[in-house]
């Protein structure tokens, strides 16, 4: 197999752990500022300059905002921001306002001078009555130079559907890992890059669950411990950390443009940028895949 060094512009930056306790193997809690700015730093020192950010993600924005201005190295980040989560039941000028204040506060906190992209961060938000409104709105922001992109968060096949049959995008962030294999084995992977859309996959290490110690691991889980225990043995027999299995796989997925990875220290970044690609046969990997959203769909854990 040809080992070569991870294209590390290939890599988003995931920012949720800077801003929240998060991640079912997170035993360190919210990552402290002083941590996330040598993260950052290591970031551009190694030609990573792309965030995933929302304003969902507790105080991460303002953070990465005292960062980026301490660190003033001339450089500019490319921003990954989301939709503010809308509590009712329809789409009007009330929620398209609370997106340009949640936008532009963003803008704020982070700096104007990085390049955004913006997405919708709840799918389901574009089917509610009114729901063209707010593609409409982003699409207007991006005539209008603000943003560079505007796209989609999705959790599933039929959301994915929906999306192209009605509204054009650029970017699709989903969820995709060695367990969850679904939007591959139903081929709407090749149909988003059919209609020349960028995918961002994202859940890669599956909030953690795919790199914790399979005796660690809740009781929830107890029906895939036979499956997580192989994703470890073949790890081994690879001669590779369940890390370095886990992102090789997603990185072999040719649909997949870039990955969105989430840190919470410079030590365990400094793992992932250390990792050597291998390319892989994803199909050597359908005994690993899990199809019940039970486990793969971290919102239905019950943990």
């Amino acid at each position: 197999m040809d080992r070569f060094l991870l294209n590390m512009s290939d890599i988003i930056l995931g920012a949720v752990q800077f801003g929240v306790d998060y991640g079912i193997s997170n035993t360190l809690g919210k990552t402290n500022n002083v941590e996330v700015e040598n993260i950052l730093k290591y970031a551009f020192e190694h030609n990573i300059n792309t965030l995933d950010v929302a304003t969902s993600y507790g105080s991460a924005e303002s953070v990465i905002g005292d960062s980026i201005r301490s660190q003033d190295n001339g450089k500019y980040w490319n921003v990954i921001t989301k939709t503010p989560h809308f509590k009712d039941d329809n789409i009007g000028y009330k929620q398209i306002d609370e997106l340009l204040i949640n936008f532009e506060l963003s803008r704020k906190k982070i700096g104007k001078g990085v390049n955004y992209s913006l997405l919708i961060h709840n799918c389901d938000d574009v089917f509610l009555p009114g729901g063209d409104r707010l593609l409409q709105t982003m699409e207007r922001l991006k005539k209008e130079g603000v943003i560079s992109k505007i796209g989609i968060s999705v959790y599933n096949g039929d959301q994915i559907d929906r999306i192209l049959d009605s509204y054009p995008i650029d970017i699709v962030q989903l969820p995709v890992n060695i367990l969850d294999q679904r939007l591959i084995d139903s081929n709407k992977l090749s149909k988003l890059k059919k209609h020349g859309v960028e995918i961002h996959a994202r859940s890669v290490f599956l909030q953690g669950l795919l790199l914790m110690p399979v005796n660690d691991i809740p009781s929830w889980f107890d029906p895939i411990k036979k499956t997580l225990k192989m994703l470890n043995d073949e790890a081994s027999r690879r001669n590779m950390s369940t890390m370095q299995l886990a992102i090789n796989f997603v990185r072999s997925i040719c649909e997949v443009d870039k990955i969105v990875i989430g840190v919470n220290t410079l030590d365990h970044f400094r793992e992932i940028i250390d990792t050597k690609k291998v390319k892989i046969n994803i199909d050597e990997f359908n005994c690993l895949s899990i199809n019940d959203p039970k486990f793969v769909n971290p919102s239905n854990w019950k943990i």
